[in-house]
């Protein structure tokens, strides 16, 4: 479970790419939209999925998302350009928080992810980048998910669970501390990440609500965990990224 319920990620870019008929749902002049996350301030979707884990990996239990109920606002990226929520998983399927963000500024938004490390333990261990890379898909893969929806103030839900809204990050070196999340061994390890990711696009300055609800069959009976962020957007001057 703490695979399933691991995160979400908004991301608000520059990049422009095309995306289906209902991907543009809500994406007119009043409504923010939802589209695959291709390139944020230079950065692709695997490389800040990497990035998003790493912050996340290296703190203790207490103090990460992954260990409870710390909720972050994540800078990702290339001088950290991205805004990336995290919210602390240990709240019984539920998660709420918010996020400050500048206008034009990029949030990537990870929904159900997870990561294989040389640290942890079967099934997420794996020695290299190969086996890491495997063992997050094969895991990803095994997971009987229904549908995985995000919506932008109301508007209605986009499903991204799609290969084009997927992402793999690169393996990544981390060094984990003591206490660490996931019952892994503290020290040095190397890991690659995976999970549905998306962008959203064109929120304008005031206050939006990003709702992402993952519905998944456990036990052969479905089961939903929902994602809420409030997104408190500000300035709106062309430097203020």
């Amino acid at each position: 479970m703490r695979r399933i319920a691991v995160a979400v990620l908004v991301a608000f870019a520059c990049a422009t790419p095309s995306v289906s008929a209902d991907e543009r749902r809500g994406g007119d002049d009043h409504r923010a939209a939802v589209v695959p996350a291709v390139n944020l301030a230079g950065n692709s979707g695997g490389e800040l999925l990497g990035d998003w884990y790493f912050r996340n990996l290296s703190l203790p239990a207490d103090r990460s998302p992954f260990g409870g109920s710390a909720d972050l606002c994540l800078d990702l990226g290339r001088h950290g350009k991205v805004l990336s929520p995290a919210g602390g998983i240990d709240r019984g399927g539920f998660i709420e928080m918010t996020c400050t963000v500048k206008v034009g500024r990029p949030v990537l938004l990870v929904e159900t992810s997870a990561d294989c490390s040389s640290a942890e333990e079967p099934p997420f261990f794996g020695e290299d980048a190969f086996e890491q890379r495997r063992c997050v898909l094969d895991f990803l893969r095994g997971l009987d998910i229904t549908s995985i929806t995000v919506s932008v103030d109301g508007a209605p839900p986009v499903d991204i669970h799609r290969p084009r809204f997927l992402a793999v990050s690169p393996q990544r070196q981390v060094v984990f501390p003591p206490n660490p999340v996931f019952g892994a061994t503290p020290g040095p390890a190397t890991y690659v990440a995976a999970g549905w990711i998306a962008e959203i696009r064109g929120m304008k300055k005031g206050e939006h609500v990003v709702r992402a609800t993952l519905n998944v069959v456990l036990d052969g009976a479905p089961a939903t965990f929902p994602f809420i962020v409030h997104f408190n957007v500000v300035g709106g001057g062309r430097h203020d990224d």
